[in-house]
């Protein structure tokens, strides 16, 4: 059976998302947030191949633009709201350099303005005079410029993907998929140690961290899984693998694990900069994304096994379903709220982490519930 929803998939969300709000908090190393955009971009990928392989989408620009926006549009009002939020904080912790540069930045702040209204402030040159440009005043924003970017050029991945693979055999479907991935995979450290050869690895980290040509390797990748997976459906029974499947589950848990140690208390000052490329936690992100689709039913059944975890359960799937919203949310929240305890006392950090993280959570279910009163609204009129 071909799931839609994962419970695996959806708690593995929540805990990346709980990873990039306690490191913007500074409570965990900034591992924890370079394992979760690795997670987030290859969930992307997985479940868009998964969902939309077989549906007849066109890749013409139409066709392609359509299928963004139909992926952005419920997050891009609150991407606004942010931005504006954000904007406002940004001004006036700058209101003094901006008064004294008043001219010039002007003319920056506007074109920056605008690459982030129209998301595209991640696709520009990320040093020099352009950075000005293209750079967020939400942070978090860059992720969803490239987001917009990949889903974009997805209807054009999955084209060139039915031509390279709807004429294999089915029992070998899933060879080229490998092949491919590989190739991505060698493709993509290339692309990574070029930039920190030629840069040096501060001044190519928002390259090998955030620029599409760094990380378009993930999402190409998970594609490909998604298109296994898939197809792996339509064969063999999935419990006859079952072994396997709950083997890789733990061993890719345990290789993230150490990888994680690895860039928190091994690797430092200019040897860090391999946490961040767009290949360091590629390959057990992949295998645990894969395996635990493949593990659906067990975790399933695991998580419905006693009233305890069923509670906990539910309560971390909220938090994977509203983490889209979370996302864009607790940077502002975190500055704001630093900002107004700072003028009190001293910031106790798990004082403040609380407090944003609740108001965090609050805004998101609100968001949430609306979003999901306008989609009752949309299948009324249905």
């Amino acid at each position: 059976m071909t799931h839609k929803y994962f419970k695996s998939l959806q708690i593995l969300r929540a805990l990346a998302f709980l990873s990039i709000f306690f490191f913007h908090v500074t409570v965990l190393d900034d591992t924890f947030s370079r394992w979760s955009i690795t997670v987030f971009l290859m969930l992307s990928g997985f479940l868009n191949a998964l969902h939309g392989y077989e549906k007849d989408i066109k890749a013409d620009v139409r066709s392609s633009w359509k299928y963004a926006t139909r992926k952005i549009k419920k997050l891009y009002p609150l991407h606004l709201v942010m931005l504006v939020v954000a904007l406002g904080l940004y001004m006036y912790s700058f209101r003094t350099e901006i008064m004294q540069n008043f001219k010039s930045r002007t003319v920056t702040e506007s074109l920056k303005i605008l690459s982030n209204i129209f998301l595209v402030s991640d696709w520009g040159p990320k040093s020099g005079w352009w950075y000005n440009v293209f750079s967020e005043y939400n942070i978090v924003t860059w992720y969803l410029s490239l987001s917009l970017l990949l889903f974009i050029l997805t209807p054009l991945f999955m084209g060139l993907m039915h031509r390279l693979y709807d004429n294999k055999s089915s029992n070998y479907f899933w060879s080229r998929p490998i092949i491919v991935s590989l190739v991505i995979y060698l493709v993509t450290i290339v692309i990574n140690l070029t930039l920190v050869k030629e840069l040096g690895p501060s001044e190519a980290f928002l390259y090998t961290y955030e620029s599409p040509i760094s990380r378009i390797g993930d999402y190409l990748i998970a594609l490909q899984l998604g298109y296994i997976y898939l197809h792996s459906q339509h064969g063999k029974d999935i419990k006859e693998n079952s072994k396997l499947a709950v083997t890789a589950v733990v061993l890719s848990i345990l290789v993230s694990c150490a990888f994680i140690y690895l860039g928190t208390s091994v690797l430092s000052g200019d040897n860090k900069w391999i946490v961040s490329t767009g290949f360091y936690f590629t390959i057990p992100t992949a295998i645990l994304i894969y395996f635990l689709a493949k593990t659906e039913d067990k975790i399933s059944k695991l998580l419905d096994s006693g009233k305890a975890i069923k509670a906990v359960t539910e309560k971390v799937l909220y938090l994977g379903t509203i983490s889209q919203y979370a996302f864009l949310i607790h940077v502002p929240v975190i500055n704001l709220v630093h900002g107004v305890y700072s003028k009190v006392g001293d910031v106790n950090i798990w004082v403040w982490s609380v407090i944003a993280f609740g108001i965090t959570m609050i805004g998101s279910w609100l968001v949430e519930k609306r979003r999901r009163k306008e989609q009752e609204n949309e299948d009324t009129r249905l």
